[in-house]
Parts: structure tokens; C-alpha cells; sequence
């Protein structure tokens, strides 16, 4: 089969049937390391890095903004300075909340002026504020756990990703896998390397699985989109790129 690399600059997406391929970012310089990748209602990409950069425009983007890229020009949808966020902090999960604002997740605890999160919980900022909409701690994380990719279902449902292996509720997962959580009980959604084997060596940090109403024509629609969706392999055991082999379809 064909082989793809996928940079830390990089988002691959896996349709599941047999085809991966790199997701137009636009011109990412090669320091920048993709954090967290999800999409609002209109299609465009949100993003956000580990390190400051500078894009096109130009526009300077600090550490745990999110910026919004609509195939063409970049602007900063969350600025984190602004917000309060402390420069230590990377947003490490982010999507549209079904409630209105983006459903973020960071890599440390973080005091949002009145709710402390860690890298366990969930938090929703409406551009007004923050809340906690998910508390790992109270549903029986592992503190050592963080929730690296995540995605909003709504009705107190989430699926998420972690940043190493684990166990919950009796469910075990990997870092590449995806797991559910229903608001009182968990699942593998999604069993990354049971799907191919070659997404094992890699932690799955960023993905985005296809919801009524979102629109996803932009970035998925030419490739015949089944579950999941978008994908970034993260780096694992101190690798800075993945060379990922798809020789079959898995659907």
C-alpha cells in the first residue's frame, strides 16, 4: 500500500476504507506542533499549538489559542492571554459544543477565574465564561490520565481520547483508541489498532467524528466518510513523525 507521512504539523484523515490522506492546514510553518483539531458548524478548522508561531496574514498565535482557518485566512477565535489562560497551558482538545461555544481541554490544571480544571475534565467557554461540563476526577479518572482529544455529543456525552494507556469502569483502552462516555458509563467506541495496525504505534491526540448537522463537506466529504472521521497521530516514544501504511479497507 501507499505510504503517507504525518508531520506534528500534520492532520490525517482515516474514512475507514482504506484511504488516509493529509488535511489542507493551509501554510503551517514546520514548528508547529497540532495540538488539538476539531471543525465548527460552517466546516472551517479549529486549531490550536503547542509553541508560539506566525501564519499568513501574518497573524502571531501564542500557545492555547485556538484559531480558526476557513481554506483561506486565519483569525483567533480564543485567545488564551486574554482569557486568563496562564502561557504554561496547551489547549489539547477542542470542538463546538452543541450548547453554543467550543468544548476545550488543557494539558495541566488551570484556574479559570472560579472553576479549576485539570487535564482530566472538559470545560465549555461561551465567550462569556467558563464552566466544567465534564470532571474526570468525579467520574473515576485516573489523575494521571489526560484527556488529549475529546468531542462534545451532547446530553452529557462525550467521546474522548487519552494520552496514555488506561483503564475505566472496567473498560481498557489505548492511547490511540477512542473512548465513550454516556454520562454514567464507558466504552470503546472506536479500537484504533483493531482497525489497522498501523495507527498502534501512534497516540491519537486530536479527532472528530461525524455528528448530525456538522458540516463536514469541506474536509471529509471527498473521501466517502464512515467513522471516523479526521485523525492526528501524535507523537509517541519521542518520535516527531509517523509514517502511516494503508493497504486495505477496513469497512
Amino acid at each position: 500500500g501507499a505510504s503517507l507521512t504525518v508531520a506534528d504539523e500534520n492532520v490525517a484523515v482515516d474514512n475507514q476504507l482504506g484511504i488516509v490522506a493529509l488535511e489542507g492546514l493551509g501554510s503551517l510553518p514546520p514548528a508547529a506542533d497540532v495540538t488539538a483539531f476539531g471543525l465548527d458548524l460552517q466546516g472551517a478548522r479549529l486549531i490550536a499549538f503547542d509553541t508560539t508561531i506566525e501564519l499568513p496574514g501574518p497573524l502571531v498565535v501564542s500557545r492555547g489559542d485556538v484559531i480558526r482557518y476557513n481554506g483561506a485566512t486565519y483569525s483567533i477565535v480564543f485567545d488564551a492571554s486574554a482569557e486568563g489562560i496562564p502561557s504554561s497551558a496547551v489547549i489539547d482538545a477542542v470542538s463546538i459544543s452543541p450548547n453554543g461555544g467550543l468544548l476545550l481541554s488543557f494539558d495541566t490544571a488551570v484556574d479559570l477565574g472560579g472553576p479549576v480544571a485539570t487535564q482530566q475534565d472538559l470545560v465549555r467557554w461561551n465567550a462569556s465564561g467558563f464552566s466544567v461540563v465534564f470532571d474526570g476526577s468525579a467520574e473515576g479518572l485516573d489523575y494521571r490520565l489526560d484527556v488529549d482529544g475529546a468531542q462534545d455529543l451532547g446530553g452529557g456525552q462525550f467521546l474522548m481520547s487519552f494520552d496514555t494507556t488506561g483503564e475505566i469502569g472496567g473498560v481498557v483502552f489505548a492511547d490511540e483508541d477512542i473512548v465513550r462516555f454516556d454520562g454514567s458509563s464507558w466504552s470503546v467506541e472506536f479500537d484504533a489498532s483493531a482497525a489497522d495496525a498501523d495507527w498502534e504505534p501512534a497516540d491519537l491526540d486530536a479527532f472528530l467524528v461525524p455528528e448530525p448537522g456538522i458540516g463536514l463537506g469541506l474536509v471529509c466529504g471527498v473521501l466517502g466518510l464512515s467513522f471516523p472521521a479526521c485523525f492526528r497521530a501524535g507523537r509517541s516514544s519521542g518520535a516527531d513523525r509517523r509514517s502511516v501504511t494503508r493497504s486495505r479497507a477496513t469497512r
